[in-house]
């Protein structure tokens, strides 16, 4: 069962926060860290972000720098302890395609798992060890959770989600926030509510007992609190006591079916190719994937985007900034990795994990055509843009030669998925917009 937790937070004391807070680590630049400092020096940068970029770890002063400036703002009053243990009713305001949505929250601490058949929290994608250096470092000289750790939950009727807004009533946030989309175009607006009434906390978390929670976005958050509760576990002559803070983990968690919950595709960029064509491409995976109907150029790869759900299952596009076009594809088999046996990393999946359109892209377009026909033994180099006209952008660059665009991974496969122990592909999704960091904070002291 998943045991649900107030935390006693630790927040910014003013009402306002759109320069304190920011999106999260592991979309910031040094450029974008610079910015957001300049414009306020306590920005939860200052502490989050120590080293940039944090796909590996830093030196570690960078993050004892981080420690003294967390307990310094306490001390100085930058930062607060809440008096009262609360769960945190959250919503982002935010718009898509012309469309206005608002995706429904809370912040709470969630009792650790280790990952397992037993456990009913699970990771559905794969990660990378350097970023868990980063974040466990930072844990280390912080001992908090600065930010936190997306996790969904299956609630057909929303009725947790209900039951939390109705305490809200018409209270007015108790902080609120504004901040850039991922391409700058737009705004997201992020506003929280502390609810202490012990009898709502209650209510939530007995009706979150029974859930299964799915890692959305902070594996390597997720995955960092384990070890951080080991190590510390290690030290502690008898182990740690009941209910310590490192037993927790502070996570945001959204019900599969709130209606500002969407699913964007993580698109692929290649670079490292040897006179990559649309033709030759096609030529080359005529046994395995056949064209479909129509042509676009690099500016209507938008509009390519939009359509590919209507062309069928798995049907992608490709991008050939060489001649400025683009066509959609679609394998010619219903299970087009099933006669990929031979190959380790698709060995023994499922055919559920087999219909995953990342892991076709992985298996049978880059390993099966892109890179015995136009790798040449280079090693390939990816960036994985989320919008389409960045794959538009970044091949006309001259940085990449080839694009990709993807459909979104359903969310139904997730959940399958999860309840299977199977891990997807990396980037396999994007759930959108990302959730602000520094508007809670949960002490592990």
């Amino acid at each position: 069962m998943a045991r649900i937790e107030p935390l006693q937070a630790i927040r910014y004391p003013k009402n306002e926060q759109t320069l304190l807070v920011s999106p999260p680590y592991d979309v910031l630049s040094a450029a974008d860290k610079a910015n957001l400092l300049a414009a306020c020096p306590e920005n939860i940068t200052a502490l989050d972000l120590p080293h940039v970029p944090p796909k590996n770890a830093g030196p570690a002063e960078a993050y004892e720098a981080a420690g003294r400036t967390f307990r310094q703002w306490l001390e100085n009053g930058t930062l607060k302890q809440d008096t009262q243990p609360a769960i945190y009713a959250y919503e982002q305001t935010y718009h898509h395609a012309g469309v206005e949505y608002h995706r429904r929250g809370l912040f709470c601490r969630v009792r650790l798992q280790e990952f397992g058949p037993q456990s009913v929290i699970h990771p559905h994608e794969q990660t990378f060890s350097g970023p868990k250096e980063d974040r466990l470092l930072l844990m280390r000289a912080t001992h908090a959770n600065l930010s936190p750790v997306f996790g969904l939950y299956d609630d057909p009727a929303n009725a947790i989600t209900s039951r939390l807004f109705s305490a809200i009533g018409a209270a007015k946030p108790t902080a609120t926030a504004q901040l850039p989309t991922q391409d700058g175009a737009g705004k997201v607006r992020s506003d929280l509510w502390a609810l202490t009434d012990p009898l709502v906390i209650k209510q939530i978390a007995e009706m979150l007992r029974s859930k299964h929670v799915y890692i959305a976005d902070g594996h390597h958050r997720y995955t960092t609190c384990l070890t951080y509760r080991r190590e510390l576990a290690g030290k502690t002559p008898g182990g740690l006591s009941e209910n310590h803070p490192a037993d927790f983990a502070m996570f945001v968690l959204v019900a599969m079916q709130d209606p500002g919950l969407i699913v964007l595709p993580t698109h692929r960029v290649v670079s490292g190719l040897k006179d990559f064509s649309i033709n030759n491409f096609i030529k080359g995976g005529n046994s395995v994937i056949r064209q479909l109907p129509g042509r676009w150029t690099g500016a209507q790869l938008p509009d390519l985007e939009t359509k590919l759900p209507a062309m069928g299952r798995h049907a992608m596009g490709i991008y050939d900034p060489s001649t400025d076009q683009a066509v959609a594809i679609a394998p010619v088999a219903a299970d087009p990795l099933a006669a990929l046996s031979q190959n380790a990393a698709v060995a023994g999946k499922s055919a559920d994990w087999r219909q995953l359109d990342v892991a076709i892209l992985q298996h049978l377009v880059f390993d099966a055509i892109v890179r015995p026909v136009f790798a040449g033994g280079n090693d390939l180099h990816w960036g994985f843009p989320h919008e389409a006209h960045e794959v538009h952008t970044h091949c006309r660059s001259g940085e990449f030669q080839a694009g990709f665009l993807l459909q979104p991974t359903p969310l139904e496969a997730v959940r399958q998925l999860c309840n299977a122990n199977e891990l997807m592909p990396q980037k396999s999704t994007f759930f959108y917009p990302k959730l602000a960091t520094g508007m809670v904070i949960n002490p592990l002291f």
